[in-house]
C-alpha cells in the first residue's frame, strides 16, 4: 500500500474584518491520533500591515507545522532557517557574538534571502552578491561603500551555520556538504589594522600619563598580557597575597559578566612581588568593593570603549604614539618578552594560548618558576620609578 506523503505547510493566510478594520488569520493543519485539526494564529493589521510581514513573522511555526514531514526534498525558504537559527542558536553565544550575528542577519542576509528558497541559496549566487554587497558609510544614510572583507567574512559564517543548523533539522542530507564550504572571500587574511607596538620606556611614559586607577590598570594589561574583559572581570578574592599569585577566571564584555575566552585563558598568572605592592596601593584607595576596579559612578564593572576612548587613548595619542588599543598591550607584552629571551612555551603559558602556534604567528602549561623569572624580567623594566614603592 503507498502512503501519502505529508505535504508541506506554508500556512494559510487571509484578512478577516474587525470592529476597526481588519487582522490576519493564519491557519495550519495539525494531526492528534490519527485526526485532522485546524490551528490557528492571529496577527493586528496595526503591526502587520502586509501579508509579507505576517509571512516573515511565522517562519518558526511554519518550522514547527512541517516537523514530521520529508523535508529536505521540499522548497523551504531560507528564512525558515534563520529563524530556527534565532531561537536555537543565537542564545547560545556569547553576547558580543550574538549581537553581531544578529546584526549581521537582519541588515544583510535576510533582506536577500529570506524569500528565497532553500536549495536555490548556491554558492555561486553567495559569491556574486558577497562581491556586489555594500553598506552605509557610518554616520550617513545614503552614501554607500563596499563591505570589508572581515564583515563578508562574518556573513558567509553566519549562513554557514544557517545551513548546518538546516541539515541537523533535516531540511537538506546530513551527508551533504555545506554549500557555504565553498565560498571564499578574499582579503580576510590580511590584517586590516597595523597592531602598535609599544617600546618599553614608551609604556612607562603612558602609565606615567594616566590618572589613578587607569594607570595601574594599563600596566596589569601590559605586565600580565591581559585581555581588557579579563582585567574588568578581576575580583580581589583572585589574588593570593602569600603565593604572589592571580587567577584569571571570569571576563566581563559587552555589559555581561561570563566565561574567559577559551579554556587555557583559565589559569593561575605569577605577581612580582614590586608589582603586588602597586595593587596593594591600589586597595588602600579601592573602598570595600569585590571588584579590583569598580566603576567611580555606579560601583559596578566599568565599560572598556569608555575606558579606551576616553582615558588610555587620547593620552596615547598626546604623547605621539598613536591609537593605541588595550590588544596592542598584550602583543607588546609578547614582543617586550621575547626580548627578555623567554623562551616560547613559557609565553604560551603567560599568555594562555590554547596553541603555541598563535603564540608565534599571532602574538609573537609553562612552570611556575619559570614564568615568575620571565616576568620579573620584563616587569621591573615597565614600572615606572614614581610607583615603585
Amino acid at each position: 500500500m503507498k502512503t501519502k506523503r505529508a505535504r508541506y505547510q506554508q500556512g494559510t493566510i487571509r484578512k478577516i474584518p474587525r470592529a476597526n478594520g481588519f487582522a490576519w488569520e493564519v491557519r495550519f493543519s495539525d494531526t492528534v491520533n490519527g485526526k485532522q485539526h485546524q490551528k490557528s494564529l492571529y496577527f493586528q493589521s496595526d503591526e502587520y500591515p502586509t501579508k509579507t510581514s505576517v509571512r516573515k513573522s511565522i517562519q518558526q511555526q511554519v518550522a514547527l507545522a512541517n516537523s514530521d514531514n520529508d523535508r529536505h526534498k521540499i522548497g523551504v525558504t531560507f528564512g525558515t532557517i534563520a529563524a530556527l537559527y534565532r531561537s536555537e542558536h543565537l542564545p547560545t553565544l556569547r553576547k558580543s557574538t550574538r549581537q553581531k550575528n544578529a546584526y549581521l542577519l537582519r541588515d544583510y542576509i535576510e533582506p536577500k534571502w529570506a524569500a528565497v528558497p532553500l536549495q536555490s541559496v548556491t554558492p555561486l549566487k553567495v559569491v556574486g552578491w558577497l562581491t556586489d554587497i555594500k553598506g552605509l558609510r557610518k554616520g550617513l544614510t545614503d552614501d554607500f561603500k563596499p563591505l570589508a572583507a572581515t564583515t563578508r567574512a562574518g556573513v558567509r559564517s553566519v549562513m554557514h551555520q544557517c545551513f548546518e543548523l538546516a541539515a541537523l533539522h533535516g531540511y537538506l542530507p546530513a551527508t551533504d556538504r555545506n554549500p557555504m564550504s565553498l565560498v571564499k572571500v578574499k582579503g580576510t587574511s590580511r590584517r586590516e589594522r597595523e597592531k602598535i607596538i609599544l617600546l618599553p620606556e614608551q609604556f612607562n611614559r603612558l602609565v606615567t600619563a594616566l590618572p589613578a586607577p587607569l594607570n595601574v590598570m594599563v600596566l596589569l594589561l601590559g605586565c600580565l598580557g591581559l585581555r581588557i574583559s579579563e582585567l574588568l572581570g578581576l575580583h580581589w578574592g583572585d589574588i593570593d597575597w602569600d603565593r604572589l599569585t592571580i587567577m584569571i577566571q571570569r571576563s566581563f564584555t559587552h555589559e555581561e559578566l561570563g566565561e574567559v575566552k577559551t579554556r587555557a585563558s583559565r589559569a593561575k598568572l605569577p605577581l612580582d612581588e614590586v608589582l603586588l605592592s602597586i595593587i596593594k596601593a591600589h586597595r588602600e584607595s579601592a573602598k570595600d568593593s569585590v571588584l579590583m576596579f569598580p566603576s567611580s559612578r555606579t560601583g559596578g564593572y566599568r565599560s572598556a570603549s569608555m575606558l579606551l576612548q576616553k582615558g588610555m587613548q587620547p593620552v596615547a595619542i598626546q604623547l605621539g604614539f598613536g591609537r593605541v588599543t588595550f590588544h596592542d598591550l598584550r602583543h607588546s607584552c609578547r614582543t617586550w618578552l621575547d626580548a627578555k629571551g623567554v623562551p616560547v612555551g613559557i609565553v604560551k603559558g603567560m599568555l594562555r594560548h590554547a596553541d603555541v602556534g598563535t603564540t608565534m604567528n599571532v602574538y609573537g602549561g609553562a612552570l611556575q618558576p619559570d614564568m615568575r623569572a620571565g616576568q620579573s624580567a620584563m616587569v621591573r623594566e615597565l614600572i615606572p620609578e614614581s610607583m615603585k614603592h
